[in-house]
């Protein structure tokens, strides 16, 4: 199973979650006192993983995640991109992502914020 970053780090989101919410399950197993902790460390760490959640899964990283993905073989960019797929696009280290040719000189502008 090829599983992105984005998606380990929602797993994990997953059983904090679960943790958070499981005080009374946890109870008779740890006593009161440890469960009520591992709830809550779980519920403050659960808000952190939220945040990276939101940045590994923004319109970038998706990109370049797709991109990276087995049986893809290019992406291709055009005119209308916004300034951060643009950027991706005229980045030489992104592998199999490109302005198509017709739109290369207004993807650099886009990506240098000056069209």
């Amino acid at each position: 199973m090829n599983l992105t970053l984005g998606q380990k780090v929602a797993m994990v989101s997953v059983l904090l979650g679960v943790l958070a919410g499981a005080t009374a399950q946890l109870t008779p197993i740890f006593g009161s006192a440890v469960a009520t902790s591992i709830a809550s460390f779980a519920s403050l760490a659960n808000t952190v993983i939220s945040g990276w959640i939101f940045i590994l899964t923004g319109q970038a990283n998706t990109v370049k995640a797709v991109a990276d993905m087995p049986g893809v073989e290019k992406i291709t960019i055009n005119e209308r991109a916004n300034q951060t797929l643009a950027a991706v696009a005229v980045d030489p280290t992104a592998n199999k992502v490109a302005p198509t040719n017709a739109a290369f000189d207004q993807v650099t502008e886009t990506a240098k914020g000056t069209a």
